[in-house]
């Protein structure tokens, strides 16, 4: 038993000191190494190169491309009072890119849609259907494509040929609540009051729905509709503060005033 534990003690001694002056050699080399030798394929350094070393070559990718493009038709949308010539050299440059990346990439989308939103900004309007007839030509089964139609012809107030895009978008995608909701407001701009209702119920609550639909019979000037579908609103939840208010106003106005709502209510539709 008492040479076991000598020979444990020596062994313990013995790996303390080699530790010991393992470290302290080490740290002697590692103070007077020099740097990592040139990388080679037997070493494990291996440096990054510098930047200007990395050549890029070919064109940049579409998506890089079109987001640049829709960056310029968006600057020239949003600002109406930018300088003309600014205007058109946005406008050159990315209807340029559009046509760059259709020529490579005839069917792709973003690329097509881009170019519809430019035509409608430019007020090119016979180019604009000719973009609306390709996309949804070209990807009849894609909701988003006919969605940026309907979008488009509501905004000319073209609202059957609008109420029908939205109907083929919402078929192609059932569970999209918004698709739901704009069908819902573009039938009642046509009049299309129950079919309007149908939709908008589908995605909000019944007194939500009969007061979006009673706003959108003021825009066409069916106060009495609209009346009734807030007494409607108010039967379904009488709590429903916006509906109480809305119908107090429209009980409470006199002919001139209701008069300039409507007015106020198609500016604002436009």
């Amino acid at each position: 038993m008492d040479g076991c534990r000598k020979l444990t003690l020596a062994g313990a001694f013995l790996f303390s000191g080699l530790v010991g002056c393992t470290s302290t050699k080490n740290n002697q080399i590692a103070a007077d190494a020099p740097l990592p030798p040139p990388s080679t394929k037997n070493s494990i350094y291996v440096p990054e190169p510098p930047d200007e070393s990395v050549k890029k070559e070919g064109p940049l990718a579409a998506s890089t491309l079109l987001l640049v493009a829709n960056m310029r038709v968006d600057a020239v949308a949003k600002d109406p009072n930018r300088p003309a010539a600014d205007r058109e050299a946005n406008l050159k440059s990315a209807r340029e890119i559009y046509q760059d990346v259709l020529s490579r990439e005839p069917r792709n989308v973003e690329a097509l849609l881009g170019l519809g939103t430019l035509y409608q900004v430019s007020g090119e309007q016979e180019k604009l259907k000719e973009i609306e007839q390709r996309a949804t030509t070209l990807h009849a089964n894609n909701a988003k494509v006919w969605e940026w139609a309907a979008v488009r012809q509501a905004q000319a107030k073209n609202w059957e040929a609008a109420s029908n895009s939205y109907h083929k978008a919402v078929k192609l995608d059932p569970e999209n609540r918004l698709y739901r909701i704009h069908l819902g407001f573009t039938l009642a701009r046509n009049s299309r009051y129950a079919e309007g209702y149908e939709w908008l119920s589908r995605s909000m609550r019944e007194s939500e729905a009969r007061y979006n639909l009673a706003k959108v019979m003021i825009h066409n000037g069916d106060e009495d509709k609209a009346k009734m579908e807030l007494r409607l609103s108010l039967r379904a939840d009488p709590s429903f503060k916006a509906s109480t208010e809305k119908l107090a106003s429209l009980q409470n106005s006199g002919p001139a005033e209701r008069s300039d709502i409507q007015t106020a209510s198609h500016e604002e539709s436009r």
